[in-house]
């Protein structure tokens, strides 16, 4: 009988309190409330009793912390989701109850939960109203109502580490993390996360910041930011972060939380827009069930419900802030953060002077009987106390407090070391690149961890009597003397190091390039490095390795000369080298390269890496075995296996559009291409399309509306307010887009001179065909009669709705999505006011002018803007054609 007993209890099975249904409607915080929990009401550890909502989605009671029954926390989970239960909210994590403990909620409003003699927590909602009644809401929120049916307390205004739809986040909350490892008391080690807002004198946004667990008081260096949403400046009213209910995440500002929003994540079927207080109501149940949690290992991660994944019902992530574990600070304590081959796991390393808290977690924390820090005891030692230990190709996140210099006039790297050891606050020393110029950061504290940079290297002061470092392939130590060295040793030892250190000089000065060079570069290629997060930095002689010394040539196209090269592992690249240098300093070229590697989609061509060395600029791309689109559409009769057919063309129009409406819409940073045409269209090897040539792009905040700007273009799918001096928006890219797809129906170029003057300009055609609904003779003739007529027309329609003159009429990339896929109607479009001009000249009269011109394709317009204006396009330099 006793096993039967605790069986059941490690199930921990309740018997569900159903609230006691009223027939008086309450109006409060969520509207109406028909469920409610009387004063005087209680809850029993023991007796596995629940407050449950009105369709049973969410349940208020007890329920067991970590994996362990016998340590217990009042919390409201998801009540009808199979597994291991899910908390949204806690009242105890910090202190857990047994078995005896009783939540009451009494008379005077107050909630009370009580382990024996001791109060463990209160929810402080005591109030001279006569509370009337509690109730658990389907949206999540346990809400207490006063006699005037107003809410004294709720836990929406509370929250622990997790957001639900409807719910708000303002200026005074915060999200914190539960511990990383399960089996540790709460109260020990813990080091946490936090996400909230960080206030600016005249800006604020939403941060992710790594705490330092067991700080001192009045610590300024107990906590690091090391994720941050859109800046929002200039504010005015409420502002609140919340999660819409369908699935988007972002903020929302001004009077009443009503007159602006700035997305952090946008959910592509969210039509509606962030809205603050569309939230569910108490007896509604939600579409589907989503929650913004801050996890253990400090990312902020979105899930939604899925009752169907492959034959399973589970939580599916939707959106993370943070794609790799090491951009996390104190993923790993104050080690260093390593990524394994997948670049999606990873493992510690502790660095000298430091330990890991034990088996079941792998950070590290200092031991401070091996750190050379300076003290009171150890300020009058001498340099010959300490030594410093090299860890190669790392650097350290740390925060401005923490830097005791910094010197820019370090000639060599272990120059930095020495600088550490030279300064008896130093506890570590960073040396690395600045635009080619050395800079080398001491530092006073080791407290937010490390991670892996090829361009750096750490310096970390220890005593010199420490032996704990092993001194692996990636560390070497470098003492700068031992205290117990009598003077005769030094006298035999010195002129053997001296002779033995000129004939190593000598070889390392021969072989360095040729072997250490190589070495490190097949190190990161092997693990594929590249494809991972933010490019890579390559040096010039490693791509000159990979491309046999720039031989294999791919083509010409922009500011520069493709290549394709190989790695090590034998994966195919394409190496850009830009012939015409940009105005960049190395620091905004670099930044600018980042973002586009930042941006990861199907439908665009990913950016793996870059080379900047003095004047050299090169770019490093995956390589696209097909090519570009025009060698497909546009390829001579005579060699018609290469004719792409109707399905994939359709297919390739499609996913041309989704890459676009990624940059334009879906972006932190909206970006405007200005060079839509085949050539800048790749095609993988199962022709799946990837837009490039989106260079070395300048980024338009959502705040800003239009931009103008110098535009290198192509003539033939420039939109017309290129020309007329209009200010110049996403719109411009959808006209480009609507050329390009008449071009991919039709087979040919739009403006064609090999043409006769009747057939030259195939808009015209096309249009006047799809009015007849003969859409059928406009398209590739080549492709005989494996045509869907019925697409064909769509396709037709949404092109010429692109190529409309007034900016206003074209829809959004994200609407030509819609209309490919049928979920939104594609009406008739009138003609475009180019093709009618165009018509009413006279084609004759165009064609004979349009032969005078020089058959140059390319043009480049120069458009006078107002000097306020910022540039947001493409310069064409970083196509892997």
């Amino acid at each position: 009988m006793a096993t039967n007993t605790n069986i059941s209890f490690h199930i921990y099975s309740y018997t569900i309190t159903f609230c006691y249904v009223a027939s008086i409607l309450l109006y409060g915080f969520f509207g109406f409330v028909t469920c409610q929990i009387k004063p005087g009401s209680r809850l029993l550890a023991r007796e596995n009793k629940a407050w449950v909502s009105e369709n049973g989605t969410f349940a208020f009671g007890f329920t067991p912390m970590y994996s362990s029954n016998d340590q217990l926390q009042v919390a409201i989970w998801y009540n009808q989701i199979p597994g291991e239960r899910v908390v949204v909210w806690s009242a105890n994590r910090e202190t857990p109850a047994t078995k005896n403990a009783v939540l009451s909620f009494d008379t005077t409003g107050n909630l009370l939960l009580n382990d024996g003699r001791t109060i463990l927590w209160s929810s402080n909602s005591s109030t001279t109203a006569a509370v009337e009644a509690a109730t658990m809401s389907e949206s999540g929120n346990f809400i207490i109502y006063n006699h005037f049916q107003k809410p004294v307390f709720q836990t929406f205004s509370y929250p622990s580490d997790t957001l639900l739809p409807g719910q708000p986040l303002n200026v005074s909350m915060k999200l914190t993390s539960t511990k990383k490892t399960k089996n540790q008391n709460p109260s020990n080690n813990g080091g946490y996360y936090t996400l909230k807002m960080l206030q600016q004198p005249t800006s604020l946004s939403l941060a992710l910041s790594y705490n330092v667990p067991d700080p001192p008081e009045d610590d300024t260096l107990s906590n690091y930011s090391y994720w941050q949403g859109p800046e929002i400046s200039n504010a005015t009213g409420d502002v609140v972060a919340m999660l819409d209910e369908k699935g988007s995440f972002g903020v929302v500002y001004g009077p009443r939380s009503s007159n602006g929003a700035v997305y952090v994540y946008k959910n592509d079927r969210d039509t509606d827009g962030l809205l603050y207080n569309k939230s569910l109501t108490p007896s509604t149940r939600a579409a589907s069930l989503r929650r913004l949690v801050i996890e253990g290992n400090g990312n902020l991660r979105l899930y939604r419900w899925d009752n169907d994944v492959n034959g399973s019902r589970q939580w599916v992530p939707e959106w993370a802030a943070v794609s790799s574990p090491c951009d996390i600070a104190g993923i790993c304590g104050n080690g260093v953060c390593v990524l394994d081959r997948s670049k999606t796991n990873s493992s510690c390393s502790c660095l000298p002077g430091t330990v890991k808290i034990g088996d079941d977690d792998d950070r590290c924390f200092e031991n401070s009987t091996l750190t050379g820090k300076c003290s009171n005891k150890s300020k009058n030692l001498t340099n010959e106390e300490f030594k410093t230990i090299t860890v190669q190709q790392t650097n350290y996140y740390f925060s401005d407090e923490s830097v005791v210099a910094n010197y820019s006039d370090i000639p060599t790297v272990s120059k930095c070391g020495d600088a550490c050891l030279d300064n008896c606050e130093c506890i570590a020393s960073v040396y690395g690149l600045n635009e080619e110029k050395p800079y080398c950061w001491v530092l006073r504290r080791l407290d937010y961890g490390g991670f892996q940079d090829p361009t750096s290297t750490l310096f970390v002061k220890v005593l010199a009597n420490d032996s704990s470092w092993d001194g692996s392939s990636r560390q070497r130590s470098d003492s700068r003397g031992r205290s117990d060295r009598s003077a005769h040793e030094k006298a035999l030892i010195i002129p053997i190091v001296l002779s033995m250190g000129v004939l190593i000089g000598l070889l390392c000065l021969l072989l360095y390039y040729n072997v250490h060079r190589k070495r490190l570069m097949k190190r990161a290629m092997e693990s594929s490095l590249i494809f991972s997060g933010a490019p890579i930095s390559f040096g010039y002689r490693d791509l000159q390795h990979c491309t046999s010394s720039f031989t294999q040539l791919l083509g010409r196209g922009g500011f520069g000369t493709v290549y394709k090269g190989s790695l090590g592992d034998g994966t195919c690249i394409a190496v850009k080298k830009l012939d015409k240098i940009l105005p960049h300093g190395e620091r905004e070229f670099i930044t600018e390269v980042n973002t586009i590697g930042s941006m990861h989609h199907m439908n665009l061509v990913r950016l793996c890496g870059y080379c900047s060395e003095g004047s050299r600029r090169l770019l490093v791309y995956e390589f696209m075995k097909n090519g570009s689109l025009d060698k497909w559409i546009f390829a001579p009769n005579y060699n018609r296996h290469n004719i792409l057919d109707w399905a994939t063309r359709y297919n390739v129009a499609l996913g041309t559009a989704q890459g676009i409406a990624y940059f334009h819409e879906q972006c932190r940073n909206r970006i405007i291409h200005c060079d839509i045409k085949p050539e800048n269209i790749l095609l993988d090897d199962n022709f799946c399309p990837k837009v490039s040539d989106f260079g070395l792009a300048k980024l338009m905040g959502r705040e800003h509306s239009h931009v103008v700007t110098m535009i290198r273009g192509t003539r033939g799918y420039l939109a017309p307010e290129w020309i007329s001096n209009r200010p110049i928006t996403v719109k411009a890219d959808v006209y480009s887009y609507g050329m390009l797809l008449l071009e991919i129906i039709g087979g040919r170029r739009n403006l064609d001179m090999t043409y006769d003057a009747e057939d030259f300009f195939y808009p015209g055609w096309a249009f006047k065909e799809m009015v007849n609904e003969k859409a059928i003779k406009v398209v590739d003739k080549r492709l005989g009669v494996a045509v869907d007529e019925e697409e064909a027309t769509r396709a037709l329609k949404i092109a010429f709705w692109c190529i409309q003159d007034e900016v206003s009429v074209r829809p959004s990339m994200g609407e030509v999505v819609k209309m490919f896929e049928g979920t939104m109607e594609v009406n008739m479009p009138p003609m475009p006011q180019n093709v009618l001009e165009l018509i009413e000249e006279g084609l004759d009269n165009v064609y004979k002018a349009m032969k005078r011109e020089n058959n140059d394709h390319t043009s480049t317009f120069t458009i006078n803007t107002n000097p306020s204006s910022r540039a947001t396009c493409s310069y064409s330099t970083v196509s892997p054609r």
